[in-house]
């Protein structure tokens, strides 16, 4: 039962991502990467902070920025959290929104899915044990994802940008694996968008990305959206899924953000599907469902290192 609510958690975070591909790339005619980021990532905090008082008046108690986290140790876990996943999530998004700069949402999209290859080898330097059954899933995913948006073609300065993107996203998904299951999930990734808006700021600051009021007025739907949905909601969940998957097999339900990516791009943008991006939309779900098919146990993975200073 929780692995089916963390794959349906995954899955509707999934669907976020994917649709907000069409709100970031209409954003960027309006805005610099690191100014949207910040927009989104602020809005992203604020929603965040509405949740957690709600939960907490909810729940009767005092309401509190630690939360449960009552020990020095609990506290520090999910400060360290925060800050760990803001580091990797912030140049994460910059990158990916530069990239959409200068990319199709297709090929972004494909880019971005290379962390379900990259996960699993990273994992390994975390003793992570992955079965048979998910490493023929990545595969599959993968050839899901080329038939789908059509190979990579000549690499150029987008292409770059996006797997790069893609690299910070794998380092963000395995800090999560460490410290979610610890953590109140809700404020570690309020912390983490707090972190990401401090460092979006920053960078805005020092490569002088103009702040234009009518800019960001013109824009405002698509940094909301992109903040509330894809970001305070889609993260959370993200993090909350991720309590009960493996973290291979969270990866190839997030590879499904290409697939939303694509139905965004055709519903938002009047963008088109031929017959072989259907068969890569049902090679990428083929490879979902075998990862979740059971498998013989093969007893308990050996504990990841803990990486806390």
């Amino acid at each position: 039962m929780k692995k089916l609510f963390g794959s349906m958690a995954m899955l509707i975070a999934t669907l976020l991502w994917g649709t907000a591909f069409s709100a970031q790339s209409m954003g960027m005619k309006f805005l610099k990467p690191m100014v949207f980021t910040t927009l989104r990532s602020v809005v992203g905090v604020a929603a965040l902070a509405v949740i957690i008082i709600a939960v907490d008046l909810c729940r009767r108690r005092r309401i509190s920025f630690w939360g449960d986290a009552a020990t020095p140790a609990e506290r520090k876990t999910l400060l360290l959290g925060g800050i760990f996943c803001g580091l990797a999530l912030a140049p994460a998004s910059i990158c990916q929104q530069w990239g959409l700069i200068y990319t199709s949402a297709g090929k972004t999209g494909f880019l971005t899915a290379l962390y379900i290859i990259i996960v699993p080898l990273a994992g390994i330097f975390f003793r992570r044990k992955t079965s048979p059954a998910l490493w023929g899933a990545v595969l599959l995913a993968l050839a899901g994802t080329y038939l789908l948006c059509g190979g990579i073609g000549n690499i150029g300065k987008g292409e770059c940008f996006v797997i790069a993107c893609s690299v910070i996203y794998s380092v963000h998904i395995l800090v999560i694996d460490r410290y979610a299951p610890q953590c109140d999930c809700i404020r570690l990734s309020c912390l983490q968008f707090i972190v990401a808006s401090l460092l979006a700021a920053l960078g805005a600051l020092i490569v002088r990305e103009p702040w234009q009021t009518a800019d960001i007025s013109a824009s405002l739907p698509f940094w909301v959206f992109c903040g509330v949905g894809s970001s305070a909601i889609a993260f959370t969940l993200q993090m909350a899924a991720q309590k009960y998957l493996h973290p291979v097999t969270a990866t190839l339900i997030m590879s499904l953000e290409s697939v939303f990516a694509v139905l965004g791009g055709w519903i938002f943008l009047h963008e088109h599907l031929n017959g072989i991006e259907l068969l890569g939309c049902g090679t990428i779900f083929a490879a979902v469902i075998l990862a979740q098919l059971p498998t013989k146990p093969a007893g308990k993975p050996p504990a990841a290192p803990d990486v806390r200073g």
